[in-house]
């Protein structure tokens, strides 16, 4: 890439171009100030009246000019008046911008008023180790407002064009994007997202570089919001929009390259730098350490754990992404801190240092979106992997409750590069994916003659479900907890509760208490109506739009088992039960089953709830909708008692 970019230099250092069609800014018309609704979506809170997005090389830089206009319709959608600019600091050159240029239009009395952004209001700050912010709130913002602001970003990194995003949270009225590039600079164009369109393409000659542009202009309206889901692992992967790949350059007697590349292509590239090929092998920073810590353990399992957890327990993420070291592993050690690269390779280092066969994984996370093509920028983070008795173990060791072979959520994206230098092994692995969760939850339930009820809750959470329960209760007090349960389930009155194995990275979680619980049982004359589901029923369907375009991601593959025990009071009979049932999602997704009986004065239920796939394809949407329907219809079925009055006590009843 570095020959690419002196090559980039040379044609076009000498340049100046600038194309872009002439809209005259500050053109607000009363007409757009009064409007108070979108047209084509009433609900929405703001929309871009009009994007203008232009792209080109400029005295060998890579230059882009936006200029946006927003309608705000309500307070809501003040929050669309905020401008945020992330620039890449390659520390040795980064991006800038300027020119920036923002105003505020309201109605006073039928004439436009307007606020023009001060420099003041303008804040820079360091977003991340390789990112820099520039953010401006536009003044004066009222419902009703149309506010408007251009500025124009310059880039030194002259081989990587920046995403073209179409598609926003709210909708856009009409959007206007060029990019022009010399011809002979192949580029691959990826689009992506569910709303289609394609750009026209022609060839102009600029006189001045001596040579033909090409150029792509997309022009798109009426792109409706992307609403957000839930259980998606990244919105930006489906906004309509389109990503540029340099694939070549073909410049007949001036330059002939091909950069276009293979996984495996880039893996080598990542296994070529300074910190994969040489500094991974300094270990004399750690090796006493290590020596008195695995001494005279032989297991190779066991000494990545006990390496595993002394990296965890000696080292903090700095909360910075990364495949490149930033301060490498001396300097990490002694300053017990590092970004992702420093904490993962000081890992691979370490396990190697035992004698395991241990190897980075480069990957892009969940936040930074998935890598559609063969890609060095797009890939963001490194974990350790360890091949012991022919079996694959991933680590990450930034996360305080993240073990081996349950990674944080964010890492199950696509899968990763493995960087095997030493056996010369560089390739794209898809065996990353979390391991189904088994959870077991009991219910212990006394009711009593007047409908209240008292017992016990028993749960116990394995694998990312224990990750998730002990990220969530972190650095709270049981008080806390208690009025978070109670919360989470409402009705409930919470007394004596504990958890167990919540502090520590292994193991199941363990959580208990006893409750009181009014609200599970209506009485109609001589007639309990009970809901045996308790305060555990499903109350709603997360799955809301009639079509959906993407995937589900729960997450992780999950198994929850659940028993329930409910004691009838005395002079009760069961009138009447829900009926067992049993259903499946298509291609063994997953299964429900809803198992009841009466036996012996008590009520005991059986559910099972299993689903065996973390990511489900959009293609199933209207199957895994329907079937959380009908088990919220069947979490909510009653279980009818009537009083004895046959003189025995607590008889059995029939089930319906």
């Amino acid at each position: 890439m570095i020959n690419l970019k002196i090559n980039l230099l040379a044609l076009l250092l000498m340049c100046s171009t600038f194309y872009g069609q002439d809209y005259e800014f500050g053109e607000v018309s009363v007409e757009e100030l009064k409007e108070n609704k979108y047209p084509l979506d009433e609900d929405a809170d703001a929309a871009v009246l009009f994007r203008y997005q232009n792209t080109y090389y400029l005295s060998g830089n890579l230059v882009t000019e936006i200029r946006e206009r927003i309608k705000i319709y309500s307070k809501e959608g003040f929050q669309h008046a905020t401008e945020y600019i992330n620039l890449f600091d390659g520390r040795s050159s980064e991006e800038t911008v300027g020119r920036i240029k923002a105003i505020t239009y309201n109605l006073d009395n039928n004439k436009i008023v307007t606020s023009e952004l001060d420099k003041e209001q303008i804040f820079k700050s360091q977003l991340s180790y390789n990112y820099k912010q520039v953010k401006f709130t536009m003044p004066n913002v009222k419902e009703g407002s149309v506010v408007e602001f251009s500025y124009k970003i310059t880039s030194p990194f002259i081989w990587n064009l920046d995403d073209f995003r179409f598609q926003r949270d709210i909708p856009v009225k009409e959007i206007e994007a060029e990019i022009r590039t010399p011809k002979g600079f192949n580029f691959k164009k990826t689009h992506r997202g569910y709303f289609a369109f394609r750009p026209t393409i022609e060839t102009k000659r600029d006189a001045r570089m001596g040579m033909d542009m090409v150029v792509n202009t997309y022009k798109l309206s009426n792109i409706p919001a992307l609403k957000d889901e839930p259980l998606v692992d990244n919105m930006n992967n489906y906004r309509a929009g389109v990503m540029f790949e340099l694939v070549s350059i073909d410049i007949p007697g001036v330059l002939t390259k091909s950069y276009s590349h293979s996984w495996e292509d880039v893996a080598k590239n990542i296994g070529s730098s300074t910190d994969y090929k040489k500094e991974l092998d300094k270990t004399k920073s750690f090796d006493d350490d290590l020596d008195i810590l695995i001494a005279g353990e032989s297991d190779k399992l066991k000494k990545a754990k006990i390496l595993f957890k002394h990296v965890k327990e000696r080292t903090e993420w700095n909360g910075v992404d990364g495949k490149y070291f930033q301060h490498g592993l001396k300097k990490t050690l002694k300053e017990k801190k590092g970004n992702a690269a420093d904490i993962n390779l000081l890992l691979v280092a370490m396990l190697r240092y035992a004698g395991i066969n241990a190897n980075p994984i480069v990957l892009s996370t969940k936040d930074n979106s998935i890598p559609f093509f063969p890609t060095l920028e797009r890939l963001n983070y490194v974990i350790a992997h360890a091949k012991i008795d022919d079996k694959d173990y991933y680590m990450d060791a930034t996360d305080e409750f993240s073990n081996i072979n349950v990674l944080p959520i964010k890492d199950y994206n696509w899968g990763g590069l493995l960087i095997d230098n030493n056996n010369k092994v560089w390739k794209h692995i898809y065996s990353i994916k979390p391991q189904k969760a088994l959870n077991r939850y009991s219910l212990k339930a006394n009711l009593t003659a007047d409908g209240s009820m008292s017992g016990k809750y028993m749960a116990r959470y394995t694998n990312h479900s224990a990750y998730v329960f002990r990220n969530k209760a972190k650095d709270k007090d049981d008080e806390t907890q208690i009025t978070n349960r109670e919360s989470t389930f409402s009705g409930v009155e919470i007394d004596e509760y504990l958890v167990k194995n919540i502090d520590t990275h292994e193991g199941p979680v363990v959580e208990s208490f006893d409750y009181e619980f009014e609200e599970g049982v209506d009485i109609i004359g001589d007639k309990m109506y009970l809901t045996p589901t308790l305060f555990l029923k499903t109350d709603e369907n997360p799955f809301k739009l009639e079509k959906r375009e993407f995937p589900v991601d729960f997450g992780f593959p999950v198994i929850d088992k659940y028993r329930f025990e409910i004691s009838i009071p005395e002079g009760y009979v069961v009138e009447s039960l829900p009926k067992p049932i049993a259903m499946a999602l298509p291609e063994e997704l997953g299964k429900f089953k809803y198992v009841i009986d009466n036996k012996n004065g008590k009520i005991t239920l059986s559910i099972t709830f299993d689903l065996n796939k973390a990511i489900v394809s959009s293609l199933h949407y209207g199957a895994l909708k329907e079937y959380f329907n009908q088990i919220i219809t069947k979490e909510t079925e009653q279980v009818v008692l009537s009083k004895n009055t046959d003189g025995t006590a607590n008889s059995t009843g029939k089930g319906r």
